[in-house]
């Protein structure tokens, strides 16, 4: 038997980054999303957003590969939500999503800053927000479009 432990903190914004995700709805689309990612036999240890973005802290699946997992994730929860009247605002997922892998070490860090979004985005933009994340991360250069 294998064993394998791959972190990953994802990132994935509504389309055009518009506020589609309602507060008050947010922990329902969670909860659907934990379920897509147990089916994919990945570990969710957190999800939390605002009304534009998710991130999450996953342990992938030793049999599945990431984009494959950020695909699937993205079109069955816009499916959700495109026939729940409760999101009815909501207009798709952007393409792109940002992804970073998570030492162990890390996991606890990396959880809290996923939990403290609220409080985190009252004096940060998502612009800012994805900028550090991907300095943070390593990533010597910035995307050339935005994440749309």
């Amino acid at each position: 038997m294998s064993r394998v432990v791959a972190l990953y903190h994802i990132v994935f914004c509504t389309k055009e980054r518009h506020d589609t995700i309602p507060n008050e709805y947010s922990r329902d689309l969670y909860a659907f999303m934990w379920h897509l990612l147990k089916e994919m036999k990945c570990y969710t240890y957190f999800i939390n957003g605002m009304q534009n973005h998710i991130h999450l802290l996953i342990d992938l699946s030793a049999t599945r590969a990431l984009s494959d997992v950020v695909r699937d994730l993205k079109a069955k929860s816009n499916g959700f939500m495109q026939q729940d009247p409760r999101f009815r605002s909501f207009r798709g997922w952007a393409h792109e999503y940002f992804a970073s892998s998570v030492s162990y070490s890390h996991r606890d860090a990396v959880f809290g800053y996923i939990k403290g979004q609220r409080e985190h985005h009252a004096s940060t933009n998502f612009d800012t927000e994805i900028e550090v994340l991907m300095r943070k991360s390593g990533f010597q250069k910035m995307f050339e479009k935005e994440m749309r």
